[in-house]
């Protein structure tokens, strides 16, 4: 099962250490999805059932009305009730929370500020005695040593945020999580809700920042205008954003993206592309005409690939929680292996926010990030392909609509869409994949998508798996699908045959 996925398809409202806002429309968006696969997949009372729709209803109200902290906690208090775990005070007040440090990259022996603030008031824990403790645990799996860092901290629940200072050990280099562990006087939490009493803080501790400033003052200095140098200003957004927690500062080697940002910018100093003749996969990024910032995407070259003849593309659009590598280091490597098989170029988006959908400046990165493919390779413009899992399936679907000059092929998995813009699509071959036991999204919204599709006589081959679930039909269809793609070709009257 891929590993980036399981944002999507786990609860998210218990966990510690979210890094979001709390008016943040995608973060209400991808609890309520975590939360209806919860209703969908435990086994439920009628009166808990009841109670669930009636806290998902008001979390939905809430959402609808701008009003995210308070589905926040709609949706924490109906996820207790599915686990039968007691609303306590100090269970709602820890659940309320969420951490964030002011450095997620930091130096050995330098200090750094954890925050707690809440995402939503939990009044009733006014009183309560609350204590904090800050220890410092490695991030690999399986490890079991720790530093507690502070102790015996007074987290006062009617004066919120609260914010402590710790320093992190000297001499301590690598990715580990700043753990604060919450204790409420005369509370033992249950087994089921002990996570939202610890916040889980990833940090990585390493001193970088002399590198990143010399990588700076470099591409400053550079006065060349190579579409390649866009790339190796991103190792340096990339450090900033993991530094402000916007992304897991534990999943990337820093040194390693400095090291390939400076062979690009030496090799366009020296008057040479650093990506010609380079085949596999790798990253590259660019920056969006829609608000200048700095968009991440992934490319597999196949090794067949020769840029005298044209080749075809295939762009893969990730799921909720995900990011541009989720399609080529989740689902055990197959797309790589199939694309290389087939000889298919494949492309990866970023898909701005984790719940984006697609839609918007999503939707713009999608056609950019093609172009920049197109500027880069000699792609086949009568066979490029559109597929995606899950919120990349609604994407495959929804971008096909919007642009169905630009795709001889799609393959949405397990996602779903507005049925009335099939007719949109009618004459382009879709290769569509749903399991019958998807508690995610449920298999109606791809049966009705195909339904509709039929009725305009579009030439649609469907797969629902019995008894699959919302990722486990993924993998095995990669080989079909790009099997499928293989034998269609956009003709020059944009209509779409098959070979």
């Amino acid at each position: 099962m891929p590993r980036l996925l399981f944002r999507f398809t786990l609860p998210l409202i218990l966990a510690g250490g979210l890094v979001l806002s709390a008016q943040d429309a995608g973060m209400a968006l991808r609890t309520s999805v975590g939360y209806n696969t919860q209703k969908a997949s435990l086994p439920l009372s009628d009166d808990q059932r009841k109670e669930a729709d009636r806290l998902g209803m008001e979390a939905q109200r809430a959402a609808q009305a701008g009003k995210y902290g308070e589905a926040m906690r709609d949706y924490n208090q109906g996820t207790a009730v599915m686990r039968n775990l007691a609303w306590t005070p100090a269970f709602e007040l820890a659940t309320s929370l969420e951490g964030r440090l002011d450095h997620a990259v930091a130096e050995p022996g330098k200090a750094v500020n954890v925050t707690l603030t809440p995402l939503y008031p939990a009044d009733r824990a006014h009183g309560l005695k609350v204590t904090a403790a800050v220890v410092l645990v490695p991030a690999k799996r399986g490890a079991t040593e720790e530093k507690t860092l502070a102790t015996g901290l007074k987290l006062d629940p009617a004066a919120l945020p609260f914010s402590t200072r710790v320093t992190l050990p000297d001499g301590t280099t690598g990715d580990y999580n700043l753990v604060v562990r919450l204790s409420a006087e005369g509370e033992t939490p249950a087994e089921g809700a002990r996570g939202a009493f610890a916040k889980n803080l990833p940090v990585h501790i390493e001193a970088l920042s002399s590198e990143a400033q010399q990588l700076k003052d470099r591409l400053a200095k550079e006065k060349k205008n190579a579409p390649a140098l866009t790339t190796a200003e991103y190792a340096l957004a990339l450090y900033e954003r993991a530094d402000k927690g916007e992304i897991n500062p534990t999943r990337v080697n820093f040194r390693e993206e400095f090291t390939n940002a400076v062979s690009i910018v030496d090799a366009v100093d020296w008057g040479r592309d650093p990506f010609a003749g380079k085949q596999g996969d790798f990253h590259k990024a660019y920056r969006s005409a829609v608000d200048n910032t700095l968009q991440p995407y992934r490319v597999f070259v196949p090794t067949s690939y020769d840029a005298s003849k044209t080749t075809p593309l295939v762009v893969a659009l990730h799921g909720m929680g995900g990011d541009e590598n989720s399609m080529f280091d989740g689902y055990g490597g197959t797309l790589k292996r199939e694309a290389e098989r087939e000889g298919f170029l494949v492309v990866c988006p970023k898909g701005r926010e984790s719940a984006s959908m697609y839609r918007g400046s999503a939707e713009q990165d999608v056609l950019d990030v093609m172009a920049q493919v197109e500027r880069d390779y000699k792609v086949d413009p009568k066979r490029v392909y559109l597929m995606g899992h899950s919120m990349g399936g609604y994407g495959t679907w929804s971008v096909a609509i919007a642009h169905p000059d630009l795709f001889a092929a799609l393959g949405p998995i397990s996602g779903g869409g507005d049925v009335n813009g099939m007719a949109k699509i009618k004459s382009i071959p879709e290769y569509v994949v749903h399991g019958d036991n998807d508690k995610t999204v449920n298999v109606s919204q791809s049966r009705r998508m195909v339904e509709a599709g039929k009725k305009d006589g579009a030439p649609i081959t469907y797969v629902e798996v019995p008894g699959g679930s919302h990722v486990s039909v993924a993998e095995p269809n990669f080989a079909p699908m790009l099997e499928f793609f293989a034998k269609q070709k956009r003709s020059d009257a944009s209509e779409i045959r098959t070979q």
